[in-house]
């Protein structure tokens, strides 16, 4: 029987080559989201299954109560709680401490690279099941100063794994050897660094003030990241009165609030159920998993309610096979099955145009960006194949079930005695307000997508606060700042050369130092680049007191340059007042403000301004700004390309313009192109809804409109009287979607300092583009209905 349900399906779909198509399009391009959503899915539910024991392993987690209401949830804990759980032997198989505090610019064979770092012991091995390609597990965080990085550190700074004994001193955390060099993982961990350093380091790092002093510190609840591994699983319960019994010694401490810590177990982290501060986990949430599940299963259920309507729509033409097949002795069930099987072998048709759009998506991976969308780890396998059968099974069900059951309640003798007074759809209500939906979603998409791109077109052209155009930036790498600055200004078109540690990226590249003015434990944790007076002078900042840095020579650091939000923290009533001022920069370097410039955009149009300094430490510039004449930019381009390739060796230089830079610092292409895809396709959705429920109108009045053209009727009037309807159902679908779309757009525009006027022209636009494209769809159908013969839709009488 399945097979006479197989043939009589692919005969159906084969005969009605336009409606397949139609609906293998509109459900394959909604099935491309659901399996992009499978995809990031699956990923989440990937990391930290990699580790021996994750049900037996839990990252201890740290609350807070002030006796003021204030309440705090984090992730981390003190740094000394994993040397205190180590000891509970009877208890605790390991237990170690992640405390990420060795983040830095570090160098080694006179390469320099940012390195994101953090300390442990050789507990972690144990714990986490990493593997060495070289060193001894056992040894290799043993000794102070010893550090493991890597594969990919390793290549980065040597050029090859083989990286053991290298030294790699880093700018604020001294020197350390590499012990050993780190296998990639089979799986993704919820963190990952690219180096650890030996535990024991931390006590004269402390001594000499490279870290604070936190390894005493047991109310320092954002210090590190503890994790045990218990010896039992079902010791969980006495863990959990272990950490009380340490939280109730720290309450008898400290009588300001109370503390407590609770357990997390390893493969529950990511994807988390609530939001913690000082989150080290890198997964996804809950929160956002649903989100994205309902925005598949709303697209989805469009698309499905579209097959619903096309397949109702034809079956005015398969009436009649449905009542001979009823009188010849089918069963209700008979037919139900029969439409279901051509609805599965549709979504599995569909689910075949998916996986095509699906492996563009792939290759070419259009929605990353920033983070990964589709993660860059994704392989084709048995489970991926799996899910996705099932989830082409359960869009044909959906798709399928509606029609299925509607045409299998037809009456035989009502059907064969008169085809055209047969109900197959019910109330026009119900139709309508689906059109409804499906045009509304479209609208709200098209209006948030024209506000998401309009505003970082605005913040793109947006003044940053210093010179942006004519300018190059060059990388100088190995090369020293003086002597190529001096042979970059002999260069034709040439007009200024300053240094700078500054990188305008999308992400803050400077660095972090704690300043104060006379009292430490008051410092502000500060951000700063390193520049030179030339860098300052070409860029066009703008003093509001003060001057720059004083052309002068030597190595000697003796000024700072503060920007306003920086004055008015360290408490300066006016700029004015700041000019002159000592501060403290360590515990022996003292550095005068020499003046105050005015705020400008470091991070990006679209992040709030935050304190900033600029020092002037000579050996610390990483990059060259080049100042050129507004003339021939790609010759001026090419000679100092050609200068630099000189002073490499002959090895090719890639330079920059600022205002590329800039333009890619401010862009969300890949946001935009996402958002593009899903308006389009619910766009898509939307219109072969209205087409499936126009069709149906005019295949139920084609009698109607062939005798009103034998009494005299134009086509005008009718094309008109058979879409003021669906033309009505539109501008409804314009009057929700609008004031949705404009509060969207609005809440979007406000998490950004500098906002886009968006009008109530732009919404206007919006609806006319959704309009002409509903309109094209409605009139191609009834003006193709109003031109027909009449005698071809009266032979049959």
């Amino acid at each position: 029987m399945i097979k006479d349900y197989l043939k009589v399906a692919y005969r159906s779909l084969l005969k009605n080559k336009l409606a397949t198509l139609i609906n293998v399009f509109g459900l394959g391009l909604s099935m491309s989201v659901g399996l992009m959503i499978l995809i990031r899915t699956m990923d989440a539910f990937d990391i930290d299954r990699f580790h021996p024991a994750p049900e037996m392993t839990y990252r201890i987690n740290s609350a807070y109560h002030s006796r003021q209401g204030d309440n705090w949830k984090m992730a981390s804990s003190p740094l000394p709680l994993a040397g205190k759980l180590g000891e509970q032997a009877d208890l605790v198989d390991a237990a170690v401490g992640i405390y990420p505090s060795l983040s830095g610019k570090a160098t080694s064979d006179g390469k320099e690279l940012h390195i994101n770092g953090a300390f442990t012991d050789s507990s972690f091995f144990s714990i986490f099941g990493f593997r060495l390609l070289s060193g001894d597990p056992a040894t290799a965080l043993r000794e102070p100063n010893t550090i493991l990085i890597s594969k990919n550190t390793a290549e980065r700074f040597f050029g090859t794994p083989d990286a053991l004994g290298k030294v790699i001193a880093f700018e604020h955390g001294g020197e350390f050897v590499v012990s050993g060099v780190l296998e990639t993982p089979p799986g993704k961990a919820h963190f990952s660094y690219d180096a650890y350093a030996s535990y024991s380091s931390i006590p004269a790092m402390e001594r000499q003030g490279i870290l604070p002093e936190k390894s005493g510190d047991w109310f320092a609840f954002n210090t590190a990241y503890t994790y045990v591994l218990l010896r039992n699983k079902s010791d969980a319960t006495l863990l959990d009165k272990r950490l009380q019994a340490v939280a109730d010694e720290l309450n008898q401490l400290n009588k300001n609030g109370v503390t407590s810590f609770v357990r997390q177990r390893l493969d529950r982290i990511s994807p988390g159920r609530e939001s913690l501060g000082n989150e080290n986990a890198m997964g996804t949430s809950w929160t956002k998993i649903y989100t994205e599940a309902g925005i598949a299963l709303l697209i989805l259920f469009a698309a499905c309610f579209n097959y619903t309507n096309l397949t109702v729509a034809r079956a005015l033409s398969r009436a009649k096979e449905v009542g001979v097949r009823k009188i010849n002795g089918a069963k209700r069930a008979h037919i139900f099955a029969q439409y279901i099987v051509e609805s599965v072998m549709l979504s599995f048709l569909a689910l075949g145009f998916a996986w095509i759009v699906l492996s563009f998506i792939i290759r070419y991976a259009p929605f990353n960006d920033d983070y990964e969308f589709i993660p860059s780890s994704f392989y084709y396998n048995i489970r991926f194949v799996t899910w996705s059968a099932v989830y082409a099974l359960f869009a044909g069900l959906v798709a399928g079930s509606a029609p299925a059951w509607m045409l299998s309640a037809f009456k035989p003798l009502a059907v064969l005695k008169n085809l055209s007074t047969a109900r197959i759809l019910g109330r026009a209500g119900i139709r309508k307000a689906l059109i409804v939906f499906q045009y509304s979603l479209s609208l709200v998409l098209i209006i948030f997508l024209f506000a998401f791109f309009k505003q970082f077109s605005f913040m793109s052209a947006a003044d940053p606060g210093f010179k942006r155009e004519h300018v190059l930036v060059v990388p100088l790498g190995e090369l020293d700042a003086d002597i190529t600055a001096q042979r970059l200004r002999g260069i034709s078109g040439v007009k200024a050369v300053g240094a700078s540690s500054a990188n305008f990226t999308k992400h803050f590249s400077g660095m972090a130092m704690p300043v104060w003015k006379t009292v430490k434990d008051d410092a502000i944790n500060l951000s700063y680049y390193d520049a030179d007076a030339s860098f300052l002078s070409l860029m066009d900042f703008e003093l509001e007191a003060g001057r720059g840095f004083p052309e002068e020579g030597g190595n000697k650091e003796r000024y700072l340059l503060l920007n306003g939000k920086a004055a008015q923290a360290f408490g300066f009533a006016n700029p004015e007042d700041a000019v002159g001022e000592e501060l403290w920069v360590n515990d022996s370097t003292q550095l005068q403000v020499a003046g105050v410039l005015k705020d400008f955009n470091y991070k990006g149009s679209g992040q709030q301004i935050e304190p900033l300094a600029f020092r002037s430490r000579n050996d610390a510039y990483t990059n060259l700004y080049v100042e050129t004449a507004g003339g021939d930019t790609i010759g001026v381009q090419q000679r100092v390309e050609a200068a630099l390739t000189d002073l490499h060796g002959g090895h090719p230089a890639t330079v920059s313009w600022l205002s590329d830079v800039l333009d890619q610092r401010n862009s969300q292409s890949a946001t935009l192109s996402l958002l593009g895809f899903i308006g389009f396709i619910a766009l898509v959705v939307a219109t072969l809804g209205l087409l499936g429920q126009v069709t149906y109108a005019v295949e139920v009045k084609r009698k109607e409109i062939a005798i009103r053209k034998v009494i005299g009727a134009d086509s005008f009037r009718l094309v008109s009287s058979l879409s003021s309807g669906f033309i009505k159902v539109l501008f409804v679908a314009g009057l929700i979607a609008m004031p949705i779309g404009w509060l969207l757009a609005t809440l979007f525009l406000q998490n950004f300092p500098i906002k886009a006027n968006f009008t109530l022209l732009n919404l206007l636009m919006c609806l006319l583009f959704l309009l002409a494209a509903g309109l094209f769809t409605i009139v191609s159908q009834t003006y193709r209905a109003a031109i027909a013969k009449p005698v071809e839709n009266l032979r049959l009488e």
